[in-house]
């Protein structure tokens, strides 16, 4: 998301420049080497009438293409929405000029690397539902579009007014826990939409050092998406779920702690079957299908009974609310991390290369969630000065070549067994008997803090002696 906001804000100061007297030539004639830009199929979209409460009342349909070369071109899109304006009504970002409801909107496509991306348009379109729309109504509208050096196939998007809405409850984080052991992580929302679902489906995710005890029927199984997950489950639950109702997924998913575990995480995702959030976070991966009993929904408070047609689409939440939960759990473990450090010698101006590393002797994998990482600092040899270092080294402090050095040593996920090599290479100054400098995990940059899975510090700081 944070790249497709990126790429969004550059493509908006090219519109923003382009607003202030750039013009934009088009009809080109297309080559057959020209890049082909192509819309992505934008989700479907729900809309909430303007009296319910705890769900947004406007939604704004993503518009992200994919290319077939490097891209540099000024554009034009074209929206059409005089379908879509019977049912709601359409705004457009200051780049656009309406009339009678066709949006004629400046773009600069722009992708350097071709189609190794998703090319997010800077065009803005809000729709919010029109006074008195009719629940379950849907209408459409079209994209298109003319770019100079490229040609642009666009596409249909489609609202609907009204939609289920499955507001997740907040879990409970678990510490302590004991390696070995198995826990129960309930699953438990609420339909605060106005539309009611045929079927339900979640998506849970777990992290290293958690694992699935059993496979239900009605459930897919995927391993190794990522780094970040261990196993996945996609289940399909029939049974409608009304407007109003509270339910949990029964029995509730129950996970094993594995001998690797210390942070680890369940994410689980919950929507109508059909959901296009969903169906995109389980897009991409590898399933086989569970033989074991069937996942069921528990009904914990009746919903209200409606003549509003079931939906697929799910409402967009406000606040806190939403489908998409994460129960954190620590287990009682331990990952001892330690670091190498080399000895050399070398004359005066002659050049000398120290290999280093670092390794998680575990047993546990180290998550960071928040996006650090575990890396070590590296103080130089007095009488010496940086000529190179390996690609996952650099200086600390705004690129002082005088060091200390920062070398990073691993992902956010950081498994047992998992050994970094680093190096630097360095020119003598000076020769100076048994100079040494250091390599230190850097757990805290004044070196106050220990994470409380590594109790042994005796192996945490090593020597790089020079003569």
């Amino acid at each position: 998301m944070q790249l497709r906001f990126a790429r969004r804000a550059v493509a908006m100061a090219a519109v923003l420049g382009a607003s202030v007297g750039l013009t934009l030539s088009m009809g080109a004639p297309a080559r057959a080497d020209d890049p082909v830009v192509t819309l992505q199929q934008p989700a479907p979209v729900a809309l909430a009438p303007a009296d319910m409460t705890g769900v947004a009342k406007t939604a704004q349909p993503y518009f992200d293409f994919r290319t077939t070369g490097p891209l540099d071109n000024q554009a034009t899109l074209t929206i059409d929405v005089t379908q879509l304006a019977t049912i709601a009504r359409v705004t457009f970002s200051d780049n656009c000029t309406v009339k009678q409801h066709v949006a004629t909107c400046n773009e600069w496509l722009w992708d350097p690397d071709g189609s190794s991306s998703t090319v997010g348009a800077s065009t803005q379109m809000t729709i919010r539902a029109l006074p008195g729309a009719v629940i379950g109504s849907t209408a459409g509208y079209t994209v298109s579009g003319t770019a100079d050096g490229a040609t642009i196939v666009g596409g249909r998007g489609s609202v609907e007014i009204g939609g289920p809405a499955y507001n997740q409850a907040q879990p409970k984080n678990l510490t302590g826990v004991a390696v070995g052991s198995a826990l129960n992580v309930p699953v438990r929302f609420t339909n605060i939409g106005d539309r009611p679902a045929d079927s339900t489906q979640v998506l849970l995710m777990a992290s290293p050092g958690l694992s699935f005890t059993k496979h239900y029927a009605n459930c897919m199984y995927s391993t190794g998406f990522s780094t970040r997950e261990a196993q996945s489950a996609l289940c399909t639950v029939p049974g409608q779920v009304l407007p109003g109702e509270k339910a949990a997924v029964s029995p509730a998913p129950r996970v094993r702690v594995e001998s690797s575990a210390y942070y680890t995480y369940l994410d689980a995702q919950i929507a109508p079957t059909g959901d296009a959030g969903l169906q995109s976070l389980a897009a991409g991966r590898q399933w086989t299908q569970g033989t074991g009993g069937l996942l069921t929904l528990k009904v914990i408070t009746p919903g209200i009974a409606t003549d509003a047609p079931s939906g697929t689409v799910s409402l967009p939440m406000t606040g806190s609310r939403g489908n998409y939960r994460v129960t954190s759990l620590r287990a009682d473990n331990t990952a001892d991390f330690a670091v190498t450090g080399d000895s050399a010698t070398a004359a005066q101006g002659d050049t000398v290369t120290m290999n280093f590393s670092m390794v998680n002797n575990g047993p546990a994998t180290i998550f960071y969630r928040s996006g650090d990482t575990i890396g070590a600092e590296v103080d130089l040899p007095p009488g010496t000065h940086v000529v190179s270092t390996s690609a996952n080294c650099r200086p600390m402090r705004d690129g002082r070549p005088e060091g200390p050095y920062d070398c990073e040593g691993a992902d956010i996920v950081t498994p047992a067994g998992t050994v970094a090599h680093f190096s630097i290479t360095l020119q003598v100054d000076e020769v100076i008997a048994g100079a040494q400098g250091s390599v230190s995990m850097e757990w805290s940059p004044d070196g106050s803090y220990r994470p409380p899975f590594d109790p042994d510090a005796a192996d945490d700081t090593a020597v790089l002696t020079l003569n």
